[in-house]
C-alpha cells in the first residue's frame, strides 16, 4: 500500500451525506433542484411501486460533455457557486430568465445512492451523449466509473436511473412534499409518474410587506391565513423560501429566537412565508436550514419585530375573547373575592392583555391564578405592593427563582443563610465592646454555632453526652462555678458558666466493638470561650491541654476517639495557635479570626448585603441572633 496516498472506505458517501443517502424525500428534492440549477423547464420523476424495478429522474437542462460531467460530478464537494456563479445557465434556445442557482456543495449528485450502490447517468448536449455506470467504491475513491460510453442524441437534458433496492418512495407523499418545497413558476414543470404537480401561487395572503435587515438583506413577508385556504399540507410558522426553495420546514423557532409560542391561537392559523435571494449564504448545504451565525441571529431579531407588529395588530380583535375564557375559567376562584379583589383581578387581566396581546393562555391562566392568591392572602397587598416597584428585570429573576424553588424551600435556604450572617454580624459588632454582657450574649453565640469551627461539626449527630458531661464536670471545683449568673442550673447541660470563661463539649457517638459494642463518645469537640479583652497565653494553652488529657484518660470515650479542643479569646499572645499533643489538638483563635473565616465559608454574602444588614441596630441584630441560639446551661 502506497503511504503517501489517501483512502477511502467503502461506506464513506453514506457516512459523511447521512440526510440525502438515508432519506428518499431529501434526494428526490435535491434531484429537481439540480434540475432547476441546469436551467430545466421541465422535470420528469418515474417512481415505480415495488422494489427491483427503476426510479428514474429526467429533465430539458443543459445538460453535460464528458469534460463538465468529470470536473463537476466526479468532483467531491463540488463548489457549484464558485465554478459555475450564482445565477443559472440556460440551453441556447430558451429565453433567458433570471435564476439562483440552489447548488453548494455538489451532494445532490448523490440521491440515487439512497435507492442502490450503483446507478447509471445519461447526459448529453452538443448532438452527444455520454453514459456513465456509477457505483460506490473504496480505496482510491469512494465512488466510481465503472463503464462509460457514448452515442448520438439531439437536444439537451440529463437523465438518472437506478434500480430501487431501498427506500422505495410513496409518489402520493413525494408529490405532497414536492409541491409544498417548491416555490410556483409557469416556466418551471415537475411531474410524477406523469401527474403534474401543482406548485400553486399562495392563497389566502392576508397581508405583504418588504423590508430590510439590520444585514441589508431584503425581506418580503407574505402572511397567510389557514381560515381562507384550502391548503390542507400547510405547516405553520415561518417559511424562508430562499430562491424560490423552502429551507427546511416551517417552524416558529429559529436558532434561539422564538417567533410565536406555537400553542397560541394564532400559531395554529398563520403562516408567515419570508422570501429573499439575499441570503443564500447562509443556508445549509443540504437546505435543512441556516448556519448558526451572527447574521441569521440579526436577521431573526429584525423577522421578529415585523411578526410581533401583525400578530400585535391582529390580536386586538380577539383579546375580548381571552379575557372572557380567562375569566370564565376562573370564575369559582373570582367568587370568593370581595368586590374590591375582583374589580383588581379584573384591570390586571385587561392591563395584561392590552399590553401583550400574543401572551400565550397558558400563562395567562397561571398569571390570573397567582393575582387571586395574593388578593386571598393576608399580605397581598404588601405583596402587590412590593412587585409594582420591582424592574423588569427583577420580576424576571424572581419568575425564574419561583419556577426553580418551592417557597417553602426558599424559606428554609434564606433562614438559614440569613441566621448565620446574624450570628457572625453580631459576634463582630459586640466582642469588642466592654459593655457586652458576655454570658448573656456573645458566649452563647458562639458556643452554639459550631459551624464557627468547622464544616464537620455542623451535625445534628453532634450532641451532649451524659457521660461526657459527667468526665468535664469532674474537671471543675464547686468554687470556679458563676453561681450567680446560672438562671436554672438544672435546664441544659451543654455550657459550664465559669467566672472567667465558659465551657462547651458535644460528641458523636459510635459502637466500641472493643468494649462489648457499646455506645461510646466518638469525636468530642470542646469550645472554651473567654471574657472580653482576654489575651490567650501559653498559660491558658496548658489549661486546655489538661483539660484535654484528663478527658482522654477517663474510660468513658470510644477506643480510637479523637479530641478537638477550641480556646476563643479577644487576641493571641506570644503562643502557637496549633498544637497537637497525644491526647488531642488544640486550637487558639480569635473572635475576629472566626468572624472572617465564618464570611469566607458564606462566600462573602455579608459583603454583599451590607446595606441590609447596616439597616438593622444592635441590639436588634444580637436580639435575632440569640433568637436560635439559647443560653444553655450545665448541671453542676
Amino acid at each position: 500500500m502506497d503511504n503517501s496516498m489517501v483512502y477511502f472506505e467503502e461506506n464513506y458517501i453514506f457516512r459523511n451525506n447521512k440526510s440525502i443517502t438515508s432519506n428518499n424525500d431529501i434526494a428526490l428534492t435535491e434531484f429537481v433542484a439540480n434540475a432547476w440549477d441546469a436551467g430545466a423547464h421541465n422535470v420528469s420523476i418515474t417512481i415505480p411501486y415495488k422494489e427491483d424495478e427503476e426510479i428514474i429522474v429526467e429533465d430539458d437542462g443543459t445538460g453535460m460533455t464528458d469534460e463538465e460531467f468529470r470536473s463537476r460530478w466526479m468532483t467531491l464537494n463540488y463548489d457549484r457557486q464558485k465554478r459555475q456563479g450564482k445565477e443559472v445557465s440556460f440551453p441556447p434556445e430558451v429565453d433567458m430568465t433570471k435564476r439562483i442557482a440552489y447548488g453548494r456543495n455538489g451532494i445532490g449528485r448523490h440521491g440515487m445512492l439512497c435507492f442502490s450502490n450503483s446507478y447509471i447517468v445519461e447526459t448529453w448536449k452538443d448532438g452527444q451523449c455520454n453514459i456513465y455506470d456509477i457505483a460506490v467504491s473504496h480505496g482510491d475513491a469512494p465512488f466510481k466509473i465503472f463503464r462509460h460510453t457514448t452515442e448520438p442524441r439531439t437536444g439537451h437534458g440529463t437523465k438518472i436511473r437506478a434500480s430501487v433496492k431501498r427506500h422505495l418512495p410513496d409518489a402520493d407523499a413525494m408529490t405532497d412534499i414536492l409541491s409544498a418545497r417548491f416555490l410556483y413558476d409557469p416556466k418551471f414543470v415537475v411531474k410524477i409518474n406523469g401527474n403534474k404537480i401543482d406548485l400553486s401561487q399562495h392563497r389566502g395572503v392576508v397581508s405583504k410587506k418588504e423590508f430590510t435587515t439590520d444585514t441589508k438583506a431584503t425581506l418580503s413577508m407574505i402572511v397567510i391565513d389557514s381560515e381562507k385556504t384550502a391548503a390542507k399540507s400547510q405547516q405553520h410558522g415561518i417559511a424562508f423560501w430562499i430562491s424560490g426553495r423552502l429551507v427546511g420546514q416551517p417552524s416558529w423557532t429559529y436558532g434561539k429566537t422564538t417567533f410565536l409560542d406555537g400553542r397560541f391561537k394564532a400559531a395554529k392559523r398563520y403562516t408567515i412565508i419570508i422570501k429573499t435571494d439575499d441570503l443564500i449564504d447562509e443556508v445549509l448545504p443540504d437546505w435543512s436550514g441556516f448556519v448558526d451565525s451572527s447574521n441569521m441571529s440579526s436577521v431573526y431579531q429584525c423577522i421578529k419585530r415585523e411578526v410581533d407588529i401583525f400578530i400585535k395588530t391582529v390580536m386586538k380583535e380577539h383579546i375580548s375573547e381571552v379575557r372572557l375564557d380567562v375569566i370564565r375559567d376562573a370564575r369559582d376562584e373570582l367568587e370568593t373575592l370581595n368586590i374590591t379583589g375582583q374589580r383588581n383581578v379584573s384591570a390586571f387581566i385587561e392591563k395584561v392583555t392590552e399590553d401583550n396581546p400574543v401572551i400565550s393562555p397558558e400563562y395567562l391562566h397561571s398569571a390570573v391564578g397567582a393575582v387571586i392568591s395574593i388578593e386571598k392572602a393576608k399580605k397581598g397587598e404588601i405583596l402587590l405592593s412590593q412587585l409594582a416597584q420591582m424592574s423588569a428585570d427583577q420580576i424576571d429573576k424572581l419568575a425564574d427563582i419561583l419556577n426553580t424553588w418551592d417557597v417553602d424551600d426558599i424559606a428554609t435556604v434564606i433562614g438559614e443563610i440569613d441566621k448565620r450572617i446574624v450570628v457572625v454580624e453580631a459576634i463582630e459588632r459586640i466582642y469588642n465592646d466592654k459593655n457586652t454582657e458576655e454570658l448573656h450574649t456573645l458566649h452563647p453565640l458562639v458556643l452554639n454555632s459550631r459551624w464557627l469551627f468547622g464544616a464537620q461539626y455542623d451535625s445534628p449527630m453532634f450532641v451532649s453526652n451524659s457521660a461526657l458531661t459527667t468526665v468535664v464536670k469532674e474537671l471543675f471545683k464547686e468554687e470556679d462555678y458563676d453561681l450567680e449568673m446560672i438562671e436554672n442550673p438544672r435546664r441544659r447541660p451543654d455550657i459550664v458558666c465559669l467566672k472567667k470563661y465558659s465551657i462547651k463539649a458535644v460528641c458523636t457517638d459510635r459502637v466500641d466493638h472493643a468494649s462489648g459494642d457499646i455506645m461510646k463518645p466518638d469525636q468530642i469537640l470542646i469550645i472554651e470561650v473567654k471574657r472580653g479583652g482576654f489575651e490567650i497565653t501559653s498559660d491558658e494553652v496548658s489549661q486546655v491541654e489538661y483539660y484535654v488529657r484528663q478527658i482522654r484518660k477517663s474510660a468513658v470515650l470510644h477506643s480510637s476517639a479523637t479530641i478537638d479542643a477550641y480556646v476563643v479569646g479577644t487576641k493571641l499572645g506570644d503562643i502557637d495557635p496549633e498544637k497537637e499533643t497525644s491526647s488531642g489538638r488544640i486550637h487558639a483563635v480569635t473572635y475576629g479570626h472566626l468572624v472572617e473565616t465564618a464570611t469566607g465559608k458564606l462566600f462573602r454574602l455579608r459583603q454583599r448585603l451590607q446595606e441590609h444588614y447596616n439597616a438593622l441596630d444592635q441590639e436588634s441584630i444580637v436580639e435575632q441572633a440569640l433568637k436560635e441560639a439559647k443560653q444553655l446551661k450545665m448541671d453542676v
